[in-house]
């Protein structure tokens, strides 16, 4: 007598499966490779636009916010590494998170179909992402070097805050994603949201010390504290952890598992909305 064998089309909303991995896992590489191939067709300058937006960033606001406070050359100096060290992390965290979130909404045709999976085009943003972080991160060590400021063991520390960014990044994006598909008004309102939260975040200084106690604590629920503070650590050696660390640490970690399972709950009901 034959046995029975339960058949499933899907995975549980909160599990992920072998296959649906290795589905992830192809779907998102084809994607990244689309869009690495159209993003700088019949553009002149093409990967060069990767190393010009953060070498302009840190040009101007230095520059700018150097005057604004009156700093001295030794001054202008140190805050030029705070910033380089911690902007392609955030170049990253950005066009992931704002890439990410309209991604289903520019695919409806395939979002609609039953078996295709929806995380792979948040993910692929991020890979996406990551091939400009890399160019970034290239132009930072010909920069550290030229200073004196690389450090060897920076091959090591690197990798663990780009894991972390990753992660945050990508908490983000799938949230955004699953919620845009029904209320497409946060992605009008997201740019502006990040743009607050470059300026709430210590990209271009260390972290305050702010005690996470009634306010404080949104300070530090905010990963991208731990990500910039994390890339200083990575690169310069500096020692800027602070307890509160852990909380905006945490925050990230968290925030990627409760992004994916949004994200692969709200997936159940998405063609209502598409």
């Amino acid at each position: 007598m034959s046995k029975l064998r339960e058949v499933s089309a899907q995975d549980p909303w909160w599990k992920v499966g072998a296959g649906t991995a290795q589905s992830l896992q192809f779907v998102t590489l084809a994607f990244a490779r689309r869009d690495l191939k159209l993003r700088y067709t019949q553009t002149r300058l093409g990967w060069v636009w990767a190393v010009l937006q953060p070498l302009a960033l840190i040009t101007a606001l230095t520059l700018v916010l150097g005057r604004v406070f009156g700093l001295p050359p030794e001054g202008m100096r140190q805050f030029g590494l705070n910033l380089a060290v911690a902007l392609p992390g955030w170049i990253w965290f950005q066009f992931t998170v704002s890439q990410g979130a309209s991604s289903l909404i520019a695919n409806q045709a395939l979002v609609s179909k039953a078996a295709f999976p929806r995380a792979a085009l948040p993910t692929a943003k991020a890979v996406v992402g990551f091939a400009d972080f890399g160019v970034g991160c290239a132009l930072l060590i010909l920069g550290l070097a030229v200073v004196g400021e690389l450090q060897a063991m920076a091959l090591v520390r690197v990798p663990l805050a780009a894991a972390y960014t990753a992660l945050a990044s990508l908490g983000w994006a799938y949230f955004a994603a699953a919620v845009s598909v029904r209320r497409r008004d946060l992605l009008a309102v997201l740019p502006i949201l990040l743009q607050v939260l470059f300026f709430i975040s210590p990209i271009a200084l260390p972290s305050a010390n702010f005690q996470p106690k009634g306010w404080g604590i949104l300070y530090w629920l905010n990963p991208a504290v731990a990500m910039a503070d994390g890339f200083r650590w990575a690169w310069l050696g500096w020692d800027v952890w602070q307890p509160a660390h852990l909380i905006s640490a945490a925050s990230g970690v968290l925030g990627f598992f409760g992004g994916l399972l949004t994200l692969r709950w709200r997936s159940r009901r998405l063609n209502e909305f598409i």
